[in-house]
């Protein structure tokens, strides 16, 4: 096992399969909300043009246009994501298989961080199917989600094994990529604010002038992080790919699988946070959600079992993060 960029990924010669993100499912959700949005201004302008729409009128359609809208761009970007060369979440070849733990939706991170996982084909024990319900608060009563789970036992030493648990805890942490310009063009706001001296104010210029320069040749690429973590690892030596909209299927890759290393039989989990919880058990579930990625779920239970604020759910909920990415040696 070893720990390898996305970029020692794409150059690698790999001639087996590829397993990625369907397009064709973002591409669908963006159609429909398009087209309700569509609906929604075509029937506004024909309300408009053949009766008077009031205030509470105007209102309603701005509300439903503004959602519409809203959830047709989120499918949008997140087809435009599934079209790049970054969207792939394992690769094989005869003898190793490449796990890249990296939503295809931060693509824009730098592509030299070791995001990849290379395995030997040895150092897989077996594979499993896990399906799993999850229920869980909603605004409108309980949501209940299903995930489909590709497991993987390894068969690798435990100095490998805490440097993926390392890795992932990692890309947990990762800040979203902000741009100096905007840093720059903050400070120069408060250099002028506080009246600072001339030379002062035109070395900041200068400064932001040439980040500009920079980022315009070197296209540099900033954006928010998407909380979206599709692999991770669970019962210590386990590694659990989350195989929804993944294409080939999920019966598809036991099958090319199966060729390369023993299957197991498929299990089902449950998970319910709508209840009262209290200890260990609270204190795992929202474990469980930090390490999926479910920061919002996380933060509810939280605010509802330990009657924290926002701000100090979140806080402890950045905690958490830092003590799963950086967890203490044992003694």
């Amino acid at each position: 096992m070893k720990l390898i960029s996305i970029l020692s990924a794409r150059e690698s010669v790999l001639d087996g399969q590829l397993f990625r993100t369907s397009s064709l499912r973002n591409l669908i959700v963006f159609s429909i909300f398009f087209i309700l949005l569509l609906a929604c201004v075509g029937h506004y302008t024909w309300y408009f043009l053949t009766y008077s729409v009031g205030f509470w009128g105007k209102l309603a359609y701005l509300w439903f246009g503004f959602w519409f809208g809203l959830f047709a761009w989120f499918a949008w970007s997140r087809f435009k994501a599934c079209l790049l060369p970054s969207n792939w979440l394992v690769k094989t070849s005869p003898d190793r298989l490449l796990i890249k733990f990296r939503s295809f939706q931060n693509y824009y991170y730098p592509e030299t961080d070791p995001v990849v996982i290379e395995l030997n084909w040895r150092e897989i024990d077996w594979v499993r199917k896990t399906r799993e319900t999850s229920t869980r608060p909603g605004s409108d009563g309980a949501v209940t989600e299903f995930f489909t789970y590709l497991d993987l036992k390894l068969h690798i030493s435990e100095n490998e094994l805490k440097k993926i648990k390392d890795a992932l805890g990692n890309e947990r942490n990762n800040k979203p990529l902000m741009s100096a310009v905007g840093e720059l063009k903050h400070e120069l706001f408060q250099t002028r604010k506080r009246k600072a001296p001339e030379f002062e104010i035109d070395g900041i210029k200068n400064r932001l002038r040439n980040e500009k320069i920079v980022r315009h040749q070197q296209k540099k690429q900033t954006g928010g992080k998407h909380h979206d973590y599709p692999v991770r690892l669970v019962n210590d030596n386990v590694l659990r790919l989350r195989w929804n909209a993944i294409k080939p299927n999920i019966k598809k890759a036991q099958a090319y699988f199966s060729d390369y290393t023993r299957l197991e039989s498929d299990i089902k989990i449950e998970s319910d946070s709508t209840g009262d919880f209290k200890g260990k058990v609270l204190d795992d579930m929202i474990l469980d959600r930090v390490v999926k990625g479910d920061t919002m779920d996380a933060m509810a239970l939280v605010k509802k079992h330990y009657g924290f604020s926002t701000t100090d759910a979140k806080n402890f909920i950045d905690e958490l993060m830092d003590t799963v990415s950086n967890p203490e040696p044992d003694q």
